[in-house]
């Protein structure tokens, strides 16, 4: 009785929303500002070409290809988002809707070369692998993942994406002299849409289809290296002809071996029959290595935009990684 009255809830709610667009791009594009770790939260999110390791798992799986160790990952992150307090159309101040504090999503990955696992308990299960093939024409590598949604109708708003699949490809090439280095990177990924699903039934659709194509360069500055990523993605619904399409530009600079900083700006555009206009991300962040630990910090602030200009919602995050290789 008690599992069919939470579909009830679930099903009825999702009607809701769907009578109402806006709030079903809102509700999911909020949901996951914070990306996946904090690596892709520096550089809002352009990390389709030149994602790798553990942080490419949500990203672009195929950089699971360039993982060559057993380890382990952490990660937690908090999220502030305020609403107008009025009507898409009205200028209201903001407030508070919805906070998620870094103890309720904390999440462990277990990676063993290119195979890895996310346990985010009561959240998600991710399964993720990737297969690499190096040639004289670079690396090119295909990969995949599978999240399982284990939400329930309490923190369902909160974390819920529904199960989904995410596919991969990368190309990479570097090109090393003497005096100089290079590398060349390009990426493509497709996220499903997400389906909410209780006991073998689907009660929702939580999140959604997500094309992703991305382009990097790298090159040694003096001593240090400069990486500059761009990302072209689209959002998009089986059910709802709303799009958001999105540009994202990233910047990671390596100041000395072990300490790389990383800036990131991502501007979308919403293409619906709503009043939204449009949304931008300024994110922050830096990477410190020490022996074989890996940690990783990012600030991240996104605003959205009515037809009017004034702003709708805002969400402030902030994020933390730490990886153990072995």
């Amino acid at each position: 009785m008690k599992t069919k009255y939470i579909k009830i809830l679930l099903i009825a709610n999702i009607f809701a929303t769907s009578l109402f667009a806006d709030q079903i791009l809102l509700e999911n594009a909020w949901a996951n500002i914070g990306y996946s770790n904090a690596k892709d939260a520096m550089v809002s999110g352009a990390t389709t070409a030149s994602g790798k390791g553990y942080s490419a798992l949500y990203t672009n799986p195929a950089g699971l290809s360039t993982n060559y160790a057993v380890g382990v990952t952490i990660h937690a992150s908090s999220v502030d988002h305020q609403n107008a307090t009025g009507s898409l159309n009205d200028s209201n101040a903001l407030a508070t809707t919805k906070q998620i504090e870094p103890a309720d999503d904390v999440s462990v990955e277990l990676f063993y070369n290119s195979l890895m696992v996310d346990i985010q308990p009561n959240i998600h299960k991710t399964l993720g692998y990737a297969y690499g093939l190096e040639t004289d024409y670079g690396l090119f590598s295909l990969g995949m993942n599978y999240v399982m949604d284990d939400t329930d109708v309490e923190n369902y708003q909160d974390f819920g994406t529904g199960d989904y699949y995410t596919l991969g490809f990368q190309w990479q090439k570097s090109f090393i002299n003497i005096e100089d280095f290079y590398g060349l990177y390009f990426g493509f990924s497709k996220k499903g849409q997400g389906v909410h699903i209780i006991e073998g039934e689907q009660v929702a659709i939580a999140s959604a289809i997500i094309q992703k194509i991305g382009f990097a360069v790298e090159t040694n500055v003096f001593s240090s290296t400069i990486l500059v990523s761009l990302d072209l993605s689209q959002q998009s619904w089986n059910h709802i002809s709303d799009t958001l399409d999105t540009q994202a530009l990233g910047i990671k600079y390596m100041m000395f071996d072990g300490f790389t900083i990383g800036l990131g700006y991502s501007k979308g555009t919403y293409n619906t029959e709503v009043d939204l206009s449009e949304n931008t991300t300024m994110s922050a962040g830096v990477e410190i290595g020490l022996w074989k630990t890996n940690i990783a910090i990012a600030a991240l602030s996104k605003e959205v935009l009515n037809k009017t200009g004034d702003v709708y919602s805002k969400d402030d995050s902030l994020h933390i990684d730490i990886s153990f290789a072995f």
